[in-house]
């Protein structure tokens, strides 16, 4: 039985300090795009749906950059932007090979980007996956410290978050 789900926004949190004077501008994602293109990862995610931007993903033309949003006690809304290394989907899947959402590497449309510290990958996953797998609502997924979830693109925003106590 298929399932309609809008591939949303897709954001992503991870707590990582770097501070930054520049943020990076960007454009969202469109939903056809193909993993292959440079703008199939670019936009702002969420690991809550419904929650402000966390990270932001955009392309300088030649490589993939990451910035995380800073504390609402920064000066800065962005960090500073780190490279993000594109892995082919064969090299880059051993980061959701064990996983609790059911993704197999057949759901994974194309090349995975991973922090180089490798604390986060994220993949596109197939515009199928959604509609056959029930534990999948959004068209990524994040692999953040070791655990694998979804993760939904949302619109980018300046809006400050606040992490807790630190």
């Amino acid at each position: 039985m298929k399932r309609s789900f809008k591939i949303g926004c897709l954001s992503l949190a991870a707590v990582l300090a770097a501070c930054g004077d520049q943020p990076v501008a960007t454009t969202n994602t469109n939903d056809t795009a193909s993993a292959s293109t440079p703008d199939a990862y670019v936009g702002c995610y969420t690991i809550e749906q419904g929650a402000p931007a966390t990270i932001q993903i955009s392309h300088d033309g030649t490589q993939y950059l990451m910035q995380m949003k800073e504390g609402a006690d920064k000066e800065q809304v962005w960090d500073a932007p780190e490279r993000l290394e594109q892995l082919p989907k064969a090299q880059g899947w051993k980061h959701f090979s064990t996983n609790s959402i059911n993704l197999t590497d057949a759901d994974v449309s194309a090349d995975i980007l991973v922090r180089p510290d490798e604390v986060l990958a994220l993949a596109k996953l197939q515009e199928t996956t959604a509609n056959t797998n029930p534990m999948i609502d959004s068209g990524y997924a994040v692999a953040l410290m070791g655990a694998v979830n979804t993760i939904y693109q949302v619109p980018c925003d300046e809006t400050r978050v606040e992490f807790g106590s630190q």
